[in-house]
């Protein structure tokens, strides 16, 4: 079984791959959200957590990596639909006629066809562990650029859901935008808040070609993280 000993990388299916040391889940590879990925998420979050004795996180991180990861694939397969059509990220009107084609035509279907697409070009979605009894780092990572809007979008988002504390009272004011893209980020911190920790150990960090989704879960005060080690 993949929880064995040593080093191992196990093929658990066609869109999804496995990485696990001495019995350590170290990365989680996949190119589409199913349910199949969703329950190994999930395990992955809930041997971790029991290692750590922390199981009542279990319920915040797992719906924190699986947003993460769906936005992680859902970026990278609109990256497709816009090399199929033509479309280019840097044109603002291609930009936004493009957008609202993908959010209109989007459906589960469309997102195990665009999936396997992905897959063939290269792009992936990489959920990266790093634990130990000090803390947790999780990254979550899509290898596609992304537009200077979407930027943008990401850093309103963050300042939004800083400025709450609480889940309910952020959906009564956006109401109206609750199906708008990106909410989830806002969300995220919020969740973050209600468990105690500090929603600056969540950072999204864009590259010329990669975006990374980090978050970092400190369990003692000699948790140094990754901000402070480049100090």
């Amino acid at each position: 079984m993949i929880y064995g000993m040593g080093k191992e990388t196990s093929e658990i299916s066609d869109h999804i791959k496995l990485h696990v040391e001495n019995g350590k889940i170290l990365s989680l590879k996949t190119h589409r959200i199913s349910k199949s990925v969703e329950d190994h998420i999930k395990q992955a979050v809930e041997l971790i957590l029991d290692r750590l004795t922390y199981p009542t996180l279990v319920p915040t991180l797992y719906t924190i990596i699986k947003e993460l990861a769906i936005n992680a694939c859902k970026a990278n397969q609109k990256r497709v639909f816009f090399e199929e059509r033509g479309y280019s990220f840097q044109n603002p009107e291609e930009y936004s006629k493009g957008v609202n084609e993908y959010r209109q035509m989007f459906s589960e279907v469309m997102s195990s066809e665009f999936g396997a697409k992905a897959r063939r070009k290269g792009y992936y979605c990489l959920i990266n562990f790093k634990f130990n009894e000090h803390g947790i780092t999780i990254e979550v990572i899509n290898n596609t650029p992304i537009a200077k809007q979407e930027e943008k979008a990401i850093r309103e988002r963050l300042e939004k859901g800083m400025s709450y504390d609480d889940i309910a009272q952020f959906y009564l004011d956006n109401a109206d935008n609750t199906e708008g893209a990106g909410l989830g980020l806002a969300l995220i911190l919020i969740m973050l808040k209600g468990e105690g920790i500090d929603p600056n150990y969540f950072r999204i960090i864009i590259g010329e070609d990669s975006t990374i989704a980090r978050l970092e879960i400190p369990l003692s005060k000699s948790f140094t993280s990754v901000r402070e080690k480049k100090l």
